[in-house]
């Protein structure tokens, strides 16, 4: 894995003081176009929200996090459009793949398409980025959420458990003192009831000073999640309907850790995201 990482290092880790932001699920749709906008207010003319919000904050030698849910297509031949976009906004972008990023398959081939573009790309295993350690894996619901039922053909829970413990190991192996120690997810580690899961007790376990996470899309599920300390880690939502298509700053020009304050979710009820 270092020696992956090495080759780009002269690229990705020599740079002066930067930000580091995060936002999940962008659902890009442009090689065959989505009209949003039926899942609620929140998505209308998603794409160019978010790229306004995105250059008037975010600077090119700035990391942006996007954990998940990067774009609808189906195949890599049809995301390389939502790619090459993302690729224009200003900053250096560390990709994770969410459960609608169904033309992300193998990570390795997922890397020899955006490495060339700019990006960088997590599963199961963690990066060192502008004095911050970074790692991430997809996740799923727990067992003990009231939505899981098992998913005998593919057996995505212990999958991404051990994705996600393997993250983290590389993680705190990486990780020195004082060093800001970010785990990007797509599901939530809680249940959909807010409530602890093996997930959140790996983390509870290995102390990571963040954890990001996206997928939710309902005020419904909004005013159930776990922003906030809980255990010692710091939890926050950043689905992009739920910043209102606005990245989020998660460290400043020092590299230290800034106070997570997400939006008010307010009261608009979207539709959820089933396709």
């Amino acid at each position: 894995m270092d020696g992956h990482w090495t080759q780009y290092a002269a690229i990705h880790y020599n740079w002066g003081m930067s930000s580091i932001w995060a936002i999940a699920d962008t659902h890009l749709s442009f090689a065959k176009p989505k009209n949003l906008a039926r899942f609620g207010e929140r998505w209308a003319d998603h794409p160019e929200r978010l790229a306004e919000a995105w250059r008037a904050r975010i600077q090119p030698d700035d990391v942006v996090l996007i954990p998940g849910d990067v774009s609808w297509a189906n195949k890599p031949s049809k995301v390389l459009v939502d790619l090459d976009w993302l690729a224009a906004l200003p900053g250096r972008k560390v990709l994770l793949r969410g459960n609608h990023d169904h033309w992300w398959r193998r990570v390795e081939e997922v890397r020899a398409i955006v490495e060339p573009r700019g990006f960088l790309a997590l599963e199961g295993d963690a990066i060192t980025l502008d004095g911050a350690v970074i790692c991430g894996a997809m996740g799923y619901i727990a067992p003990n959420d009231p939505y899981y039922a098992k998913d005998t053909r593919q057996d995505r829970f212990p999958r991404e458990l051990a994705r996600l413990e393997a993250a983290l190991i590389d993680g705190a192996a990486r990780r020195a003192a004082g060093q800001p120690f970010i785990v990007l997810l797509h599901y939530p580690p809680f249940t959909s009831d807010g409530q602890p899961t093996v997930f959140t007790d790996l983390l509870s376990r290995y102390q990571p000073a963040t954890c990001l996470y996206g997928h939710l899309h309902r005020a419904s599920e909004w005013a159930l999640v776990n922003n906030g300390d809980d255990g010692g880690v710091d939890y926050c939502l950043i689905a992009s309907d739920y910043l209102n298509m606005t990245p989020m700053r998660i460290t400043d020009e020092h590299r230290q850790l800034v106070p997570l304050l997400p939006p008010h979710a307010g009261s608009i009820e979207p539709a959820r995201i089933t396709e």
